[in-house]
């Protein structure tokens, strides 16, 4: 194991210490793996969201009339109001539910078992009742920790998702109305699921109550102090000291007002380096976790900094992660780099029960490298070409496999403009 260390503190240093390069391209990815994991998946419906959302806006007008004069503010906000509710609301809504069953309960699926999968997906309101759920067949008996990773999968995507719109809001300093409402609904999915949840056991394929049961169940066998929902319903509200969200909420009702279609992303500014700090829960395949996550830029290339402490049968699970983008560049390809390192439950333990045994360091080393490829067919700024690899060793990292070994994905970067 400090081999491990050790390998994980010299790419530490590579990413930290690499000369700063001009600065990163903000391009939208679409990336995929083997089994479209919650990460791949993750940008895929990020950016489909962000191409649904334009395409939408440029069929559907934002105001009937010019923004002058009571009668014609007044028709255009009814108009506005009408088009959230009959077009962006279900849009987004019906992504997000696509989002949650298909590269989150799905993709953890994928990921671990061979059994066949299956999804119902509702309209979403006002033309249904919404929703959707994941049916499934498994080829053998699924380990406490797979247990519950399947169970909060569906948050898990969200989150990914939610910090992908983000960290693109951040880098461009203004985040446009579409992406404020997609943003909104997946950063919330966790505190929402949460906050719904009785202190009795809700039907089978509730994912919050399922997660319960599943660790709860977990902590008896191991003698462990189980875990409320009453619990979870007072942790989850340290997610809320986010500033994105209030950005967010700020841009739906301004353009819902007065058709303004993007919101600036105000941040703090130390020395010419722009900072954003937010705060982060989730349900993990250990058990619950805090994180806090640092955005940075502006003077420097972008850097994102995360630092989580979390909750298990057998101790605080820990980890660090750090990402930044322009290490160095290679010809025409621009070279990002990250790291992570944390000590968890083991994910595959020699025991029965994997969470009661004690805390095991792990790490992923990531590289990804971006280039131009052609001209977009929107403008002049280029799609690039993304080839993503990874090493890890086993444990919970939000949008990773969760087994160890290489992680390879590919794709393109569509460079979305304001």
């Amino acid at each position: 194991m400090r081999d491990v260390i050790a390998i994980a503190l010299a790419a530490l240093a590579c990413v930290l210490g690499a000369a700063s390069t001009s600065g990163a391209q903000a391009t939208s990815p679409i990336l995929i793996d083997r089994h479209m994991t919650v990460g791949a998946g993750a940008t895929v419906m990020a950016t489909f969201g962000d191409a649904v959302a334009r395409a939408g806006d440029a069929v559907v007008p934002h105001r009937l009339f010019a923004e002058s004069g009571v009668p014609r503010r007044t028709a255009n906000f009814l108009f506005r109001m009408v088009k959230l509710i009959d077009v962006d609301l279900p849009q987004e809504q019906l992504l997000m539910v696509v989002n949650h069953e298909v590269f989150g309960h799905g993709a953890r699926l994928r990921e671990r078992f061979d059994g066949s999968i299956s999804y119902q997906i509702g309209a979403p309101f006002p033309f249904g009742d919404g929703g959707g759920s994941t049916s499934f067949e498994l080829t053998r008996e699924p380990t406490t920790p797979e247990w519950l990773a399947i169970s909060a999968a569906g948050m898990e995507v969200d989150g990914v998702t939610a910090g992908l719109i983000a960290h693109r809001a951040f880098l461009d300093g203004r985040m446009r109305s579409r992406d404020a409402i997609r943003y909104f609904g997946s950063e919330l999915d966790t505190v929402s699921y949460v906050l719904s949840t009785g202190d009795f056991p809700e039907e089978p394929g509730h994912d919050v109550s399922d997660f319960l049961l599943t660790y709860n169940m977990a902590a008896r066998s191991a003698g462990a102090p189980e875990l409320t929902a009453s619990t979870l319903r007072r942790e989850v509200v340290v997610a809320l000291a986010n500033p994105m969200l209030g950005y967010a909420l700020f841009g739906i009702g301004r353009y819902v007002w007065n058709g303004e279609t993007d919101v600036p992303v105000p941040t703090l500014s130390i020395g010419g380096v722009r900072y954003l700090p937010y705060l982060r829960y989730r349900l993990t395949s250990f058990g619950t976790e805090w994180a806090v996550i640092n955005e940075l830029g502006g003077r420097i290339p972008p850097v994102q900094i995360e630092a989580r402490v979390g909750r298990s049968l057998n101790g605080s699970p820990f980890g660090l992660g750090i990402r930044r983008e322009g290490v160095t560049t290679l010809r025409q390809w621009r070279i990002d780099g990250g790291v992570e390192l944390w000590r968890q439950p083991p994910f595959e333990g020699d025991s029965a029960e994997p969470l009661a045994e004690p805390l095991r360091w792990g790490t992923l080393v990531r590289g990804r490298a971006e280039r131009p490829m052609s001209r977009a067919w929107f403008g002049d700024t280029p799609i690039t070409l993304i080839v993503d690899l990874a090493f890890k060793t086993q444990g919970f990292v939000a949008g990773e496999p969760l087994g160890s070994g290489i992680v390879a994905r590919a794709g393109i970067g569509i460079p979305f403009r304001h």
